[in-house]
């Protein structure tokens, strides 16, 4: 026995024609139609624990067929082939034919496994790795036990494996290209913008290729120095003393720093003093003024686009063309206005309880118009709302809008209820199907 929102809409146009069109038709239309709702739901809550749970409908979300057991089993089939099925929360597994991918998560967030269409990734605990096409045996894929083992086959074609620290080759980590190592720290060698380095007991013995323009020597840490076409660098006991000359026409001067001490910058464009870095220190270039008194506690940075002020934790503001923010006792208390790409977000924020998030657009007369909303009051509920429908939920333990793992593996546990308008129909769901009722929304100005 399947109990819909077509059964219920069926006997309350029996009713409806029974009633006449006068007043007291209209009554007893309404009347009817409680009286109707009331009988269905108590069937439903009746018979729920005997059909334990399941339900085929055509839904909005495109769900045909659905079997829950609590929050703990879950089983549901979409008109278009999908399926996802759920032993919570140790097991989940979605497959969505149509978009061609694949989830399955083990004990979500320690492991889980994707396929989207041709590619695929993985993650369990420290171990991770990817396919950039599981039909091509020739493909790129990676796959590694971090920090131990790394082993796989580049876009070029190149194999690699590496046992670190005792010996391997990696084609990228990072800046660094041609990764290659042995008995590390003994040895390393890598290359920057097409420039090698070696290192022997490293950081200590380096050796760096030839570079166009460039001249290094010395002996790191003690003394070392680098000659560029238009400028010099030079370090002395690094990080204590470091130097550097700036020559050319861009920006000339020069700059030096006695760590933790003091430091000063001297050049055409910019001025700098520091002391006892980075906590005080007042720089002015040709476009900003910047003053840290001492940060993160003082700063304030001045621009021809951008004003900032922070008095870190108590209050701070950022104001710039397409955005307006500001906090108060840091991190409760949050509000911000982004304009990007002709949206506007508006968010405010009291960590963890409240969040409230509204996106406009433009509409036709080039005025803003309310896209979306969403709002979260934590632990009891949130809602989002958008032109295409709403959904409410009971409660609402997570601190994220909207996380695929949180989904399938762990907010059922919370979920009490759920309410979602979608194309024309009220779904409302509570103690995970053990009532349900589906019905027609009622457009506004028409007669209940």
């Amino acid at each position: 026995m399947t109990i819909t929102g077509r059964t219920i809409k069926a006997g309350v146009t029996g009713l409806a024609a029974e009633g006449g069109r006068g007043a007291g038709g209209a009554r007893a239309i309404r009347a009817a139609r409680v009286l109707r709702a009331r009988r269905v739901l108590i069937l439903w809550v009746c018979l729920a624990p005997f059909l334990l749970c399941a339900e085929t409908n055509a839904a909005p979300d495109r769900v045909v067929s659905r079997f829950r057991l609590g929050p703990l089993f879950e089983y549901r089939a979409t008109r278009d082939g999908g399926t996802f099925w759920a032993v919570r929360p140790f097991y989940s597994k979605v497959a969505d034919p149509v978009s061609d991918t694949r989830v399955t998560d083990v004990v979500w967030p320690l492991g889980t496994f994707h396929r989207d269409r041709g590619q695929a990734w993985w993650r369990m605990l420290l171990a991770y790795g990817s396919d950039n096409d599981v039909a091509r045996e020739d493909s790129a894929w990676k796959a590694a036990l971090f920090p131990l083992w790394f082993q796989g086959r580049s876009r070029q074609g190149e194999d690699y494996w590496a046992l670190f620290p005792v010996y391997g080759h990696l084609p990228h980590v990072l800046l660094m290209d041609d990764i290659d190592f042995a008995l590390f720290p003994l040895y390393l060698n890598y290359e920057v913008n097409r420039v090698e380095r070696d290192y022997y007991l490293w950081p200590v013995f380096s050796r760096c290729g030839k570079e166009p323009g460039v001249e290094r020597t010395g002996f790191f840490p003690v003394c070392g120095r680098t000659d560029k076409r238009d400028s010099k660098h030079a370090y002395a006991f690094w990080p204590f003393w470091t130097s550097a000359v700036y020559g050319g026409e861009n920006n000339p001067g020069s700059s030096w720093m006695l760590f933790p001490l003091y430091g000063r910058v001297n050049r055409e464009k910019e001025q700098q003093r520091l002391v006892i870095p980075p906590f005080f220190s007042y720089a002015a270039t040709d476009a900003a003024e910047r003053w840290r008194m001492p940060w993160p506690f003082y700063e304030t940075v001045t621009t021809k686009t951008v004003k900032k002020r922070s008095y870190w934790p108590f209050y701070g503001d950022v104001a710039r063309e397409d955005e307006r923010r500001w906090y108060a006792a840091w991190p409760l208390i949050e509000h911000f206005s982004l304009t990007v790409k002709g949206l506007r977000t508006e968010r405010s924020r009291f960590f963890p309880f409240y969040v409230r998030q509204t996106v406009y657009g433009k509409d036709k007369e080039g005025g803003e118009r309310e896209t979306e909303r969403y709002t979260r009051v934590w632990p009891f509920y949130a809602r989002e709302a958008s032109p295409a429908g709403s959904r409410l939920r009971v409660l609402e333990l997570s601190l994220i809008r909207y996380s695929g793992g949180i989904e399938r593996n762990w907010a059922p546990f919370w979920t009490f209820y759920e309410r979602t308008e979608r194309e024309g129909e009220v779904v409302h769901d509570a103690l995970w199907g053990l009532l349900h009722y589906r019905a027609a929304l009622v457009p506004e100005g028409s007669e209940p």
